[in-house]
């Protein structure tokens, strides 16, 4: 059988460009390394829990991600984080909850700022003033540690801008690109000489503001059956023969009409290939093609993670869990967890009655090898660290441990020059196109809309 596309990758910017190609009456092949589809979404439901191994919601305020779960005939399954108990970062022994309205862990409100218990009073004091502070005109990228130390202060590096924004993309604040991450913040400085606009009063309308969602629609989404139900759809929209499993692409060449993909286990040919796997992947499959591809693919850094899904008997954790869960302050804390989601507050669903269902998070380009321990270790760690923060008092009835090696890619300082340096690389190879989180996405919304603009701009037999 012919085909008009190869797409290599199988999670879910390359399932999505699939069923975008085939929706425009074109014929994907997806050529997939492991035995299943999804990537880093993966849910498991055993003994009346849903457990995700992976991401378990996506931002509403994108719309690609719930455009395409509505578009798929999931729009009944989307759920709404329960009732807002808020989120906490750990410093020392102590949660302190994120004031609420806030974005990022940035007040909305003065009153927000003077109960942010977390700051000490200089500190508060220190980003009351963010408004004084002069605008940084220069168009350069920079770090998230030197935009926060910048406008709100030494403090809130390590009390917010780690924990909250590093921890969301498991990185080093001092490495990881603004730009790329987080423009929004850069966007309102550029535009108003200041990131704060503080609101007299707490209002819901502050935060619904701060979101500039012009739908209204702020917050996160997920799915009653889980994330994997969205991968469940997307395969189901596809032909049988569309997705080929254990068989990762080992090299790509010019051919006669367009591009030869070599497997493992099989030759194909097609016009366009679509490269929807890690930047690594990506600079291994072009190295023959283009060097200077190849090497900017290769300076995408990655890191691993690890998950732990534990329960307890609710009665036997003397927290009340009101509330998401909690983030760490690395540097003001001596668990060596990173996070920590209360699932069963957070989403309806996932625990029986009278369990709470909660996970940890391990990894991060600080702690890389603790993907190398074992099962038990793993499990160890995280036990041990939420039993003193939470007061567990019982072993837990469930765990489950789950590895993400080289799974997160790191936009670094510099990683929109270096997309950009790659585009014109790849312009010079018609038909032969990268997408997902590696290059321009960040998170399940940004790596849908991704492939899509991605299909879009093919046309057979060239792109």
């Amino acid at each position: 059988m012919s085909h008009d596309l190869i797409i290599v990758g199988a999670g879910i910017t390359g399932l999505t460009a699939a069923y975008e190609a085939q929706r425009r009456g074109l014929r994907p092949l997806v050529l997939e390394a492991s035995a299943r589809a999804g990537g880093l979404i993966r849910t498991d439901r055993m003994e009346g829990f849903t457990i995700e191994a992976g991401p378990d919601s996506v931002l509403a305020q994108k719309p690609a991600g719930l455009d395409l779960i509505r578009e798929l005939g999931l729009g009944n399954q989307i759920i709404e984080v329960r009732k807002p108990g808020g989120a906490f970062v750990l410093r020392g022994r102590n949660l302190y909850k994120l004031p609420s309205p806030s974005l990022l862990g940035l007040p909305l409100t003065w009153r927000a700022l003077a109960t942010y218990n977390l700051l000490p009073w200089s500190a508060r004091l220190r980003m009351a003033l963010e408004p004084l502070v002069p605008a940084r005109r220069s168009q350069d990228d920079e770090s998230i540690g030197s935009f926060f130390r910048r406008r709100f202060g030494g403090a809130t590096v390590d009390l917010i801008a780690q924990p909250l924004l590093g921890g969301i993309h498991a990185g080093n604040i001092e490495h990881l690109s603004m730009r790329a991450l987080f423009p929004r913040l850069l966007d309102a400085e550029a535009a108003h000489g200041r990131v704060l606009t503080m609101q007299r009063r707490d209002s819901g309308a502050a935060a619904k503001q701060a979101s500039n969602d012009v739908r209204g629609e702020v917050g996160f989404r997920s799915l009653r059956d889980g994330m994997s139900a969205l991968v469940r759809a997307l395969e189901a929209r596809l032909p049988p023969d569309a997705v080929r499993f254990a068989s990762p692409a080992r090299r790509i060449e010019t051919a006669a009409k367009g591009w030869r993909v070599i497997a493992a286990d099989a030759t194909f040919e097609a016009p366009v290939v679509i490269v929807a796997a890690p930047a690594f992947v990506a600079a291994e499959l072009l190295g023959d093609i283009d060097s200077d591809a190849a090497r900017l693919c290769r300076e995408v850094a990655y890191v691993s993670t690890a998950s732990v899904a534990l329960a307890w008997p609710r009665a036997r954790i003397a927290h009340p869990l009101r509330g998401t869960g909690f983030v760490v302050a690395r540097r003001a804390s001596d668990v060596r967890i990173t996070a920590c989601t209360w699932v069963s507050s957070k989403w309806e669903h996932r625990a029986p009655d009278g369990v709470a269902l909660l996970r940890a998070f391990m990894g991060s380009v600080h702690d890389p090898n603790v993907v190398d321990l074992d099962d038990e270790e793993l499990a160890r760690i995280a036990r041990t660290d939420l039993e003193r923060v939470l007061g567990i008092s019982a072993p837990p009835v469930l765990t489950r441990v789950y590895r993400w090696r080289q799974a997160g890619a790191q936009h670094d300082v510099g990683h929109g020059r270096r997309m950009e340096a790659l585009e014109k690389r790849l312009a010079q190879h018609p038909g032969l196109l990268v997408a997902g989180s590696g290059f321009r996405s960040v998170g399940i919304p940004d790596c849908i809309a991704d492939a899509r603009a991605v299909v879009a701009r093919c046309t057979i037999p060239a792109c």
